[in-house]
């Protein structure tokens, strides 16, 4: 028991110090990334982003651990987890779609 105590690892937490906070900068905006206070400019560079890590990584903790690193703020870890996951739903679509008509038309 006392030679479990003494190679006991510490275990990683959460920041509980409330920095990590979402702003919005602009609630009357109509576009997302306007409502983070993010710039086109900017978003196009995370949108990028997000296309790059997802063709790189097969593990999606990966991905988002890369994302989190090149990002400058919580409003923009914010939007590159939400277009990492819209890039995941359109393409595990397009795979539905692909496998249906390969199952109504054979596999030739």
């Amino acid at each position: 028991m006392w030679l479990a105590k003494l190679f006991k690892k510490k275990k990683k937490s959460y920041n509980t110090d409330g920095q990590y906070k979402l702003l919005i900068i602009d609630d009357k905006a109509e576009l997302l990334h306007h409502n983070l206070g993010i710039t086109d400019k900017r978003a196009d560079e995370l949108l990028e982003l997000c296309v790059k890590t997802h063709d790189e990584y097969d593990i999606l903790h990966e991905a988002l651990a890369k994302l989190v690193s090149e990002c400058k703020h919580t409003n923009e870890i914010v939007f590159t987890s939400l277009m990492m996951q819209r890039l995941i739903d359109k393409l595990n679509s397009s795979n539905r779609v692909h496998n249906m008509l390969k199952n109504m038309f054979g596999r030739g």
